[in-house]
C-alpha cells in the first residue's frame, strides 16, 4: 500500500494536481483496542502506546493507540506523506521526514 500511495503521489505531482510548494503537517489519534500495557514496555516494543496532546481550547485529551501524521498540499488538500507511530512519539520528531 505505501508503493502504491507514494506511485500516486508521484503521478499527481507530474500531472501537475499536487505541486507541494506549500504544505500543511499535523497529527490525529488513532484509538487501539488492544491489552494496555505499561508506558516503558510499549515504548521499547513500538506497539500502541499512550498519547496526549492539548485540543483547541486546551483542554488535555489522552489515549492508548497510534497516531496519524500527515502532511497535506494545501492547493490541492491532497495527502503528500502519511506515517502511522505509536501514540507517544512527537510531531515534530516526524515532521521533517
Amino acid at each position: 500500500m505505501k508503493r502504491i500511495f507514494q506511485d500516486l503521489v508521484q503521478l499527481a505531482q507530474e500531472e501537475g494536481v499536487i505541486d507541494g510548494k506549500h504544505q500543511a503537517i499535523d497529527s490525529a489519534a488513532i484509538d487501539a483496542y488492544e491489552k494496555k500495557q505499561p508506558k516503558k514496555r510499549s515504548e521499547q516494543t513500538g506497539n500502541a502506546n499512550w498519547g496526549a496532546k492539548f485540543d483547541s481550547f486546551g483542554n488535555k485529551i489522552t489515549w492508548f493507540g497510534y497516531k496519524m501524521h500527515l502532511s497535506v498540499d494545501t492547493k490541492s488538500e491532497l495527502p503528500m506523506a502519511i506515517e502511522v507511530t505509536p501514540a507517544h512519539i512527537n510531531d515534530g520528531d516526524v515532521a521533517p521526514q
